[in-house]
Parts: C-alpha cells; structure tokens; sequence
C-alpha cells in the first residue's frame, strides 16, 4: 500500500513541484523543534531587509544515506526579511557555490531559486531535505549547478523557523527571494556586483514572479537581469477549481493555514467555515510535507470540509476570502527585466488560463516576457501529471534562455498569446 501511495505522489511530485524523491516521515511530530540553528535571535536585531543573522557550512547529499554530496560549496543562511505585512522576521536559505571556476562572461551570477511545494511542517524546509537527499529541487538546482551558477534557494518563511509557513503569499514568497539574494552578497566569495536572476517552478515559479514584479519597489538595488517563472499559480481561485478532489486536495490545509499565518486578524472568519473534518485537515495539514500527501484525505471534495458543504471555490467570492485571495494575484505590476513563463496547456493545477491572463497583464504594461506554452493534452487529470509534463521542457528551455540573458543577450519578449 506504501508502495502505491508513493508512485501516487511521485506523479503529484512532478507536479505541485512535487517531483521526485524519498518519502519524509509520515506521522507529524508532537511539537515543534527547532535546533539552535533555526531558533532566531529573540528579538530579532535592529537592521536591514537581507541582513545576514548567522551562516554555518552544511551539506548537500544527492543519494541518501551515503556521504555523496553536490559539487558545491554549501552555506546555510539565516537572513532577515518581511512578513507579507511588513514585519520583520527570520528566514533561512541554502547557498551552493560550484567548486570549478567560472569560465563565462563577467563575475558569476546568482540564480534566487524559489522551491516548490514542500508542505507546512518544520521538517519539510529545503535546507533539511537537502541535507539528506530527500529535496525534489534537485531536478532543478543540479542543472544551474551545472551551468556554473552560484544557486541560492530559500526555505520561505515559516518553514524550519517558528510560524506557520504562509503557503502561496505573494509578499511573503517575493520577499523572501529578494532578501536571499541582498544577503548572498554578503557572503564570503561572493561579489555584490554579481548578476542575480530569480527561478523557479509551481510554487516556485509564483515566488519567481512575485520577486520580479517586487524587486523595483521593495529591492531596487539589486543588480537582477532575468527570471523564469515555470507553471506559477497566477490565481489562487483557479487553484481552487483544480485542487478540489485531486491528488493534493488536503493541500487546501496549507493554504488555509497560510493565510491564517500571514493575516491573523481574520483568522476566526476564515475557520469559520470548516466543519470538523475540515478543521482536522488542517490540523494535519500543519505538520506535514508534500510527501505526506496521500495521507491527506487525496482525492476528497472540499464540500466535505466546509460547514455549509459547499465547495471551498464557491467561498473565495466572500470576503474575506475574496480581498486575500486577490492580495495574490499576479500580473498587476509590470517587472522591469525580462522574464521567462513556461506553462503546459494541459495543467491539471495550475490552469492555464490563469497564467494567461497574468502574461497578458505584463504584456500590455510594456514587460518583457518570453511566454512558452506547451501543448500538452489533459493526463491522468486530478493526480498532477499535467502540471509535472511542464517540468521538463520549462528547464531545458529556461536555462538556454537564461544563460543568454546572463551572456548579455537582449530579449525583447515575445507576448505570443
């Protein structure tokens, strides 16, 4: 039965940026624990979005229980950076700097990966799952390795620190990236003038997003020249429609949990709506991982979680539902350097309509866009096999396309919608 769960996962895995990997513990821990390096200095010192708290070496295995490790020098970063209401709050993030020398142009570029999907428990933080071979983001960080990137990737907040994660918070994800990135360039070996450019996929690729329409406002200093943006959820209703009774149906505990994390003040309202069954969902939900997902209720209705039995989706209408869930809309705010989006036509979670109408929104503001739909017909539908088929073409033709950008390449976008 195990073995079952796990291929049903694995499908997901490439999909909610779910992709690969070894299963996590399956039953939540009784209370959090945070070991020394997680535990933020209490109260937080007065400084600067970025600001670097504390960094130890650590360890990047790529095949559990063996002592092989990523060809990198591997830093783990405690960092200050902004809730999605401005308060200032601990992240940690991962540095990976390639041991060979950097034959390109210029100084070696810094690539802000944002992960995907990875769950609300402690446990589920990258910089732990790398540690032990567990984190499916290596799909995605060996080929930048590869390329001679210095590769950065951020826990988000919530995740390995005390707090809720605020799972799929435009702000709360924007701001994590951009702070990553001020603070790789206080690191040791690491020149404040390199290039940066922001990745990511799914979850990732929200964040990747959202740190590149941010980065004017919140990082103008930031020397950042791309990003690349696969399957970003552009709307939290549509995710609604195609989350409900799939595979990550109790991803809705996440979601739920992360707004209650980053607006408490509605945080009565929000779980007003849920019956009992619901409320256990996002109990569980609290403490688990992506990879605990098939014991998450997988494939359950959200009419069984709410209290008057209709479909969560149905809610988001309502505030106040509505104003939160539009907080996270993309396309609002044009970025100012180019950006890669990569979508499969047939996502079973994020649809491509969204997505669309994000790239439309940035085309008509003037934003450079290089927008790549794959056609990819609709597959096992409900299990996230359509959202993974887009995984892999969005990587190939990602990187070509960024190591363009960091060539100094101009791209004027495409907007071919």
């Amino acid at each position: 039965m195990r073995a079952v769960a796990r291929c049903l996962v694995f499908a997901a895995v490439a999909a909610l940026s779910v992709a690969a990997g070894v299963t996590a513990s399956a039953q939540p821990p009784a209370a959090p624990a945070y070991d020394d390096f997680y535990s933020p200095p209490s109260p937080l010192p007065s400084g600067a979005p970025g600001d670097v708290l504390r960094t130890e070496p650590a360890v990047a295995a790529i095949i559990p229980n063996t002592p092989a490790a990523i060809d990198a020098a591997v830093t783990r970063v405690m960092y200050r950076s902004e809730s999605a209401t401005g308060t200032p709050t601990a992240v940690v993030g991962t540095v990976l700097e390639p041991t060979l020398p950097w034959h390109g142009p210029g100084l070696r570029p810094t690539v802000v990966v944002g992960p995907g999907t990875q769950g609300m428990g402690d446990q589920c933080a990258p910089s732990k799952l790398m540690m032990f071979g567990q984190e499916y983001e290596y799909l995605q960080i060996g080929p930048l390795l590869a390329h001679g990137y210095t590769v950065a990737v951020t826990d988000y907040e919530g995740l390995g620190t005390p707090g809720d994660h605020p799972y799929l918070n435009r702000l709360s994800q924007g701001h994590a990236m951009l702070d990553l990135a001020r603070a790789t360039r206080a690191l040791p070996g690491i020149d404040a003038a390199a290039p940066i450019a922001f990745w990511g996929y799914s979850q990732g690729g929200m964040s990747a997003a959202a740190a590149a329409e941010l980065k004017d406002s919140y990082a103008p200093e930031l020397p950042v020249v791309a990003a690349v943006a696969g399957s970003p959820p552009a709307s939290l209703a549509d995710l609604a429609v195609a989350g409900d009774g799939s595979l990550l149906s109790g991803g809705i505990g996440w979601v739920v949990n992360g707004f209650v994390a980053a607006y408490p003040q509605h945080a009565d309202r929000l779980r007003a709506t849920f019956s009992p069954a619901g409320h256990d969902i996002l109990h569980r939900a609290a403490h688990s991982c992506t990879y605990d997902a098939p014991l998450l209720n997988p494939f359950f209705p959200t009419t069984a979680y709410t209290v008057d039995g209709r479909p969560i989706a149905e809610h988001l209408v309502e505030e106040p539902w509505a104003s939160l869930v539009s907080e996270q809309e993309l396309g609002n705010r044009a970025p100012s350097m180019p950006v890669f989006v990569a979508q499969s036509t047939g996502d079973d979670f994020v649809l491509v309509r969204g997505v669309d109408t994000m790239v439309g929104k940035w085309c008509a503001a003037g934003a450079a866009v290089n927008y790549q739909r794959y056609d990819v017909p609709p597959v096992l539908t409900k299990t996230g096999a359509g959202h993974g088929a887009g995984l892999l073409p969005a990587l190939v033709q990602g990187l070509e396309w960024l190591d363009e950008r960091f060539a100094g390449v101009p791209d004027a976008g495409s907007c071919n919608l």
